[in-house]
C-alpha cells in the first residue's frame, strides 16, 4: 500500500512567513519608537510631542503588540503548514482572516480619506500586502482543507 504524500501550499506558506517576519519587524520599530530608543523620520510627529504625539503614541504602542502577536502566529502557522499540521489549518485560517480584516479596516480608512494614505511610509505597503495575502490565503486554505485531515 503507498500512502498519498502530501502536497502543501509552499507559496502561500513561504508569503505567511515572510509576512510574519515583516510584522514581527514593525512591531519592534513600533515599540523602539514607543519608547523613544530609535525614532525614523516618518516617526518624526511622535518624538516631537505634537499635536499628533497623543493619539500617535496610543497608536503606536497597541498596534505594536498586534503587530507583533499577529507576525509571531503568522510565522508558526507557515511553519506548521510546511508539515502539513492540523492546527496549523485552524491556526491559519484565523490569522489570515484577521491579517485580511485588520488590513481591510486600514485600507478602507484609506479609501475615504485619500489624504491618510502616504506613499513614503513604508508599513502602509506591508498592510496592502498583508490584505492581499490574508484574502486569498483564506480562501485558499478554506477550500483545500481536506489535505489537512
Amino acid at each position: 500500500m503507498s500512502e498519498k504524500e502530501k502536497d502543501s501550499n509552499e507559496l502561500l506558506n513561504i508569503l505567511m512567513i515572510i509576512i510574519g517576519l515583516m510584522f514581527i519587524f514593525k512591531a519592534i520599530l513600533d515599540a523602539l519608537a514607543f519608547f523613544g530608543v530609535l525614532v525614523p523620520d516618518w516617526m518624526a510627529a511622535f518624538a516631537e510631542g505634537t499635536e499628533e504625539a497623543a493619539s500617535s503614541a496610543a497608536l503606536f504602542g497597541t498596534q505594536g503588540m498586534v503587530s507583533g502577536a499577529l507576525g509571531f502566529w503568522c510565522l508558526v502557522a507557515g511553519i506548521g503548514l510546511f508539515r502539513e499540521e492540523e492546527y496549523a489549518l485552524g491556526m491559519g485560517l484565523v490569522v489570515l482572516s484577521i491579517m485580511a480584516l485588520m488590513s481591510g479596516s486600514i485600507i478602507f480608512g484609506w479609501i475615504g480619506n485619500p489624504a491618510s494614505f502616504s506613499a513614503t511610509y513604508w508599513p502602509n505597503y506591508i498592510t496592502i500586502v498583508a490584505f492581499i495575502v490574508g484574502l486569498i490565503g483564506f480562501f485558499w486554505l478554506l477550500f483545500t482543507r481536506k489535505r489537512y485531515d
